[in-house]
Order: C-alpha cells, then structure tokens, then sequence
C-alpha cells in the first residue's frame, strides 16, 4: 500500500482536493473540481433530496386543495354570503266564517289551502320588506335575484335604490343592511 495520496483517476501525485466531494485530483483530472463531479449523473440531486422534495410538494398539494374546500371564515356554523336576517313580512291574517279559515300572509294563502273571499292567489308586487346584510362580491342584481326572484329584477334594484336612499344602483358596501323587498 502506498503511503502517498493519488489521484482518484490515475496514479499521479494530486494538486488539488475537490471541493464538492473531497477527492484528491490532478491537474488531468479536474480543474475547480474534479472529472467525477463535471459528469452529467452526478449533478442529479441526491435521493433522499428527490424523496423530500417530492413529500414538500404532496403536503403543498393537500394544503392547496384543503383551503378550496374549507369553507371562508373558519368553523363558523354563520354562513358568509348575504342572508336575510330580519325578515318583516306584513302580515295579513282573515279569518272567513264557516270550515275554510286561512290564514293569509301577505295576500297569498298559506301552501296547500283555498284562498278565501277577498284574496287573490298572487300577489301584485313585493309583500313586504327584510334586511338584508350585503356580502363580498354582491351586487343589488344578485342580492333581488335570491331575495324576490319573481319580482322584475329592475324594479326590485329600483326599489331597494329608493328604500335605502341610495344615490344609485352600484353604491353599496360589505356588511350594510338594506331593506329589500321580499
């Protein structure tokens, strides 16, 4: 066994240590490094590099794909969108004489009796007013169509506008309660 350091490629005397990898190397053999670490396979990344890279990228995924799922604003049972939160129907109540009394809100008879005298079986405008608290992403458009989706969407927006004493149809800001019709 020679007690002098060689090359790691050849049998001469080395200059030089790689800096990467820590072989000695000649002048033949390297030059800021050594031949070995200039070759195509040893710049792949380390397997245990790959493996961990790889696992970074799984928890990335599932964090990713959780926040879609997860709904806004934690674990909250509140929903988040725009609510009615204080519905104030008038309320119309007839009793008629006899078997057949109905008890009628806002002109229409409640689901499944006969109207009685006096009531018509759709009423001709909005029955009566509610809040409604404005969310992120609504506009007084959405906010009639979930709100009064049989009334005519202009007159519904024309309606919250002249209730609310809005200057006009896109002024509204996230958490103000109007009063819509219902």
């Amino acid at each position: 066994m020679s007690e002098f350091m060689t090359c790691f490629a050849c049998e001469n005397a080395p200059t030089q240590q790689c800096p990467r990898c820590g072989r000695p190397y000649c002048e033949e053999h390297g030059e800021d490094v050594c031949d070995s670490c200039l070759q195509p396979a040893s710049g792949l990344p380390s397997f245990t590099l790959y493996r961990g890279s790889l696992l970074a990228l799984l928890i990335g995924t599932a964090l990713a794909v959780w926040l879609l799922i997860q709904p806004p604003g934690g674990e909250s049972n509140a929903p988040q969108s725009g609510t009615i939160i204080t519905p104030t129907p008038e309320v119309a109540a007839e009793a008629t004489p006899g078997a057949d009394s109905t008890l009628v809100l806002g002109g229409s008879p409640i689901a499944g009796e006969t109207p009685g005298p006096g009531t018509s079986e759709t009423p001709d405008g909005p029955t009566g007013t509610g809040t409604y608290t404005v969310a992120s992403g609504d506009t007084l458009s959405s906010i009639c169509a979930e709100v009064a989706p049989a009334m005519d969407p202009e007159e519904c927006v024309q309606a919250i506008v002249d209730a609310n004493g809005l200057p006009d149809d896109s002024t509204i800001s996230v958490g103000q309660e109007l009063t819509v019709p219902q």
